[in-house]
């Protein structure tokens, strides 16, 4: 029997990330030489599981680093992979480019215990930010009800699929959160409620999550 199945990468190691810089559209400047080595592991990895279970479309980000990652790995797969622009990041507006250290003490608490304040004049807040990646979540596995979607997003992205699943409420990141590293692969399967009576509904079960298995040095 075969199941609805999603994908979700974070994209491999930037200069944003290693800058500890704000990484919009001006922020974000690429990967770095080993976030390119990362994807090009990644990639393998993905080839050799494509090859058991076919990947049928591919998604990313439209970031620099979100797209330099995509590239490398729809060469190994030989896949077209389109651009969603709702799976970026947060809109960061006047934070972006900035240091994260700066940004946090002009906010002046702690972002986590805050989701409906911007960070920065002109930003999403954490609750709109979830709204518009659930949403664009949503409608991908709406458009492909059947096979594998894979998405080439942010840590963010892949924290909201997990609310979007686990039908969590947005004040909840001031007590749970969830580990995504460069490179790292979860994936989300739609399984029957009950394997016995497979006509009486599904619900999304978490087979991996944060898995950098394949990654030789992080």
């Amino acid at each position: 029997m075969s199941f609805a199945r999603l994908i979700l990468v974070r994209h491999c190691q930037a200069h944003c990330n290693v800058n500890a810089i704000v990484g919009g559209p001006r922020g974000c400047t690429g990967l770095t030489n080993l976030g390119r080595d990362q994807a090009a592991q990644l990639a393998a990895r993905l080839r050799a599981e494509h090859a058991i279970e076919p990947i049928t479309a591919a998604y990313t980000s439209p970031l620099p680093r979100t797209r330099e990652t995509a590239d490398i790995i729809a060469e190994q797969l030989g896949l077209p992979m389109r651009v969603e622009t709702d799976l970026r990041e947060p809109d960061y507006a006047q934070a972006d480019g900035r240091p994260w250290t700066s940004v946090v003490a002009d906010f002046n608490d702690i972002p986590a215990l805050r989701p409906h304040r911007p960070i920065a004049p002109g930003a999403e807040t954490w609750a709109e930010f979830l709204h518009r990646a659930r949403n664009a979540l949503a409608t991908l596995l709406e458009r492909h009800r059947e096979g594998t979607v894979l998405v080439i997003a942010h840590g963010e992205t892949i924290t909201a699929a997990a609310y979007l699943f686990l039908n969590l409420p947005t004040e909840t990141r001031a007590t749970t959160a969830f580990a995504a590293h460069n490179g790292g692969i979860t994936i989300w399967e739609k399984q029957p409620l009950a394997w016995t009576r497979p006509d009486d509904g599904y619900r999304w079960t978490l087979l991996r999550h944060n898995d950098i298995g394949h990654l030789s040095e992080t």
